[in-house]
């Protein structure tokens, strides 16, 4: 992972991209314990579940989900329930490579990535175009597409489990964002998400103590961005992050000063205050995401990972209804999770 993190990091220093935040090191701020096979169960079925029940109210507007809201898994993409999408086909993929390599070889992942490309669902734009630059070849470190979406994140669970030592997430996050989301912000995302993963799935709290620590772990990384909802300002995801703990009491407010859309600026920071108000249910948590509109898989995925990592997959389990469950990809997670803790 070294020397691909060496080129990656020697070629976007060239372009202006500043590194300074991986020259701090990280450290948990609490006693760390083993990440158990509950933990890496209830992570990824936690990212299965959330996106299964999102997938059919993608893109739905609001009000038409307060008159016809989801309640259980339903078809969609001319599938039938409980088919995942490309969230958790792309975070078993990357979870794959990592316990098959031992390491984050971007060479590798991109080889899954792409061999994966023709039957994924419901796939963004940004992770199209640049699986398409891979498959012709391009070098994995130049075919990312500029883009800020939260493609990146939403598979980057895996890092957090795998990995041990904060700044080895942080860096293998980059790497395994850095093949499709050739962005800052993106992968300012992919970071955030997988030191989450990793604080909740080694007991740290699950309250807003992580997010002072999560922003240092990106502090200085990211280039201030125009919010598609306040063109006027340039944020930063790291900035809305710190807002998230305020809005926890207040999903409904949080949808609507984040946003919910497929820009990582919007999507995680609302997954995260919605977390962080009810990390005990489950349900509630799901519900209100996949019923908020806009990209509703993909933020319940990102608060799926956290539930599981927290709760492990028995209380997940036990505080969910059960036909939620019936994930088409549950014999792929049993397998990891075996594989992951053997």
């Amino acid at each position: 992972m070294e020397s691909a993190w060496k080129k990656a990091r020697a070629t976007l220093e060239e372009e202006g991209w500043k590194f300074e935040a991986f020259d701090r090191s990280l450290s948990w701020p609490f006693t760390a314990k083993p990440v158990t096979i509950s933990k890496v169960r209830g992570t990824l079925y936690g990212v299965a579940v959330g996106d299964a029940l999102g997938a059919a109210s993608e893109g739905r507007l609001p009000r038409e989900l307060v008159e016809r809201p989801v309640e259980r898994p339903l078809p969609h993409h001319g599938l039938p329930a409980g088919t995942v999408t490309d969230d958790t086909q792309l975070t078993l993929a990357l979870a794959e490579s990592i316990l098959q390599t031992g390491t984050l070889d971007p060479e590798d992942l991109v080889q899954r990535f792409v061999a994966l490309a023709p039957s994924l669902v419901g796939a963004g734009w940004a992770t199209r175009q640049a699986l398409e630059r891979l498959g012709r070849g391009a070098a994995w470190w130049l075919a990312g597409s500029a883009s800020a979406g939260n493609g990146a994140a939403m598979r980057a669970a895996p890092v957090g489990l795998f990995f041990e030592a904060p700044d080895a997430i942080r860096k293998a996050a980059f790497l395994q964002a850095i093949v499709t989301h050739r962005d800052r912000t993106a992968v300012a995302g992919a970071i955030i998400h997988a030191l989450w993963v990793g604080w909740l799935a080694r007991g740290g709290p699950a309250d807003a103590r992580v997010l002072d620590w999560l922003v240092e772990a990106v502090r200085g990384f990211e280039k201030p961005f125009p919010s598609r909802r306040q063109r006027r300002k340039k944020r930063t995801l790291a900035g809305l992050l710190l807002e998230a703990g305020a809005y926890a009491d207040d999903p409904a407010s949080a949808c609507e000063r984040f946003g919910t859309g497929a820009f990582v600026l919007e999507s995680l920071p609302t997954a995260a205050a919605v977390f962080l108000g009810r990390p005990g249910d489950p349900e509630a948590v799901y519900l209100r995401l996949v019923n908020a509109g806009g990209d509703t898989d993909t933020m319940a995925a990102l608060a799926g990972a956290w539930l599981g990592a927290h709760l492990g997959d028995r209380k997940l389990r036990s505080r969910t209804p059960s036909d939620w469950w019936q994930v088409s990809v549950a014999a792929e997670i049993e397998r990891i999770s075996r594989l992951g803790t053997s």
